[in-house]
């Protein structure tokens, strides 16, 4: 019988397209725990056709593009520690976007951005809010953002 699906993908799966693909995954494994899925497939001249690196249970695809072509991502991540996570990525090589701190919207989160430009955001889940709370609160930090402009 064949599947719709690849059996080793995600059935959403995003592609992280830039120069040097392989520090890219390099980074994952080491900041994520990510693991490499099947043997990357290299092009003629030694860059790096199509990899992917799961984490959690989500894969994602990496890339080496021609030159013009690279197209970073911006992944957001679901973690276990928001502040660990975000400090292996900084020691890492990762330059800082916004530390983890707790949003109106339930979770914890920080981002910052590897060294080929990818942007990953970090989250922590801390509490279920209902909709109409998550609404007030919505309202309420765009006015205090309003009177900080």
């Amino acid at each position: 019988m064949t599947s719709w699906k690849s059996p080793n993908r995600s059935v959403v799966t995003p592609i992280i397209m830039v120069k040097d693909a392989m520090k890219t995954m390099d980074f994952v494994s080491e900041v994520f725990g990510g693991e490499v899925v099947g043997e990357p497939l290299m092009r003629g001249d030694g860059s790096l056709w199509n990899a992917e690196v799961k984490i959690g249970d989500t894969n994602i695809m990496f890339n080496a593009p021609p030159e013009g072509h690279e197209i970073p991502g911006f992944i957001y991540v679901h973690v276990a520690d928001a502040d660990a996570t975000f400090e292996k990525a900084v020691a890492a090589g990762a330059e800082p976007i916004m530390k983890p701190m707790e949003q109106f919207y339930g979770e914890y989160d920080g981002g910052f951005k590897d060294k080929q430009g990818n942007i990953w955001w970090v989250s922590t889940h801390r509490k279920v809010l209902p909709p109409g709370e998550i609404e007030k609160a919505a309202r309420e930090f765009e006015a205090q953002m309003a009177k900080q402009s």
